[in-house]
């Protein structure tokens, strides 16, 4: 069984939790050790139950100095079974990973990427959820008033990824199992939760589409 909430996603903070047939770990975390605290309680949890955080790149917004500190931090996520791990595309060396129950569930993470890489898709299919970086909306992006060097970095291969570069790919990979659409790291300047839903929607698979919020964490997402 897998138990998962997105308890943040945005510029300031990133942190999945999971529960993998008892096994509780993060997927980054880039709050404060108060923050982790108040977002773990809305559904019963304490920092203490967490055994490991799996880094996906190391950024301020998914690595928190209390995490290193604590020494939680997982530095060979490759050596637990149910892990796997792939690379993308960012200005930082960082990966994805999916995560299998022993029922053979999976769910994949696609962070922080400007585009994805041919050798990560292989990873991306049989999966009852895919959690995936839906940073720009393209069309909102180009009037923006950023610097052009800022604009060239966001809409970069090495940068973040646009809406429709999501719905892509979930159209190239969905298959039956697919249950759950999570969308991760909205820009606050450059996109709006109607606009994820409305392109991963777009990808035809009758998921249910759920968009990570910044301040609040998600619902539970139980996949059996």
């Amino acid at each position: 069984m897998i138990k998962l909430v997105v308890l943040g996603s945005g510029s300031k903070g990133n942190s999945i939790y999971f529960d993998v047939d008892g096994f509780r770990f993060l997927v980054d975390c880039g709050f404060t050790k108060i923050a982790t605290k108040k977002r773990l309680a809305t559904f019963g949890r304490v920092v203490e139950d967490i055994k490991a955080v799996f880094v996906t790149h190391y950024h301020g917004d998914h690595v928190s100095p209390w995490i290193v500190k604590a020494e939680l931090i997982e530095e060979d996520p490759g050596k637990h079974p149910f892990i796997t791990v792939f690379d993308l595309s960012h200005d930082s060396p960082c990966v994805g990973y999916t995560i299998k129950d022993k029922s053979g569930n999976k769910v994949a993470i696609i962070p922080d990427t400007g585009c994805i890489p041919e050798m990560a898709i292989a990873h991306l299919f049989d999966c009852s959820a895919i959690l995936i970086e839906t940073n720009y909306d393209i069309e909102t992006l180009v009037v923006a008033k950023y610097p052009f060097e800022l604009l060239e970095r966001i809409a970069s291969d090495h940068g973040h990824l646009r809406n429709e570069c999501a719905a892509e790919l979930v159209e190239t990979v969905a298959c039956e199992k697919l249950q759950y659409l999570v969308g991760l790291h909205l820009s606050s300047n450059n996109n709006h939760p109607d606009l994820v839903r409305f392109c991963l929607s777009s990808a035809g698979t009758g998921a249910e589409v759920i968009v990570a919020d910044q301040k609040i964490p998600t619902k539970m997402i139980t996949i059996i």
